[in-house]
């Protein structure tokens, strides 16, 4: 998950971490968490964060991004 681009995002539509978390029925540092990758967003939190902060169009926001080096075949 892109966690900078989602902070950037609530900021852009005035959501603090705190008005977030209230929303979703979590509590602020179970946000803290999954914006910073250490726990998994839920599908439904997924889907009221896109629909409060109009992300239609920036899901990739939720997808990983990390992608694994391909090893090489070596040369004989």
């Amino acid at each position: 998950m892109d966690s900078y681009r989602l902070k950037g995002k609530m900021i852009e539509k005035k959501y603090t971490q705190k008005k977030m978390a209230l929303e979703l029925g979590i509590t602020q540092q179970s946000l803290s968490s999954k914006i910073n990758n250490r726990t998994q967003f839920t599908l439904k939190e997924i889907v009221h964060i896109v629909e409060k902060l109009e992300l239609e169009n920036d899901l990739d926001i939720f997808i990983e991004t990390k992608i694994s080096k391909m090893q090489r075949p070596e040369n004989n």
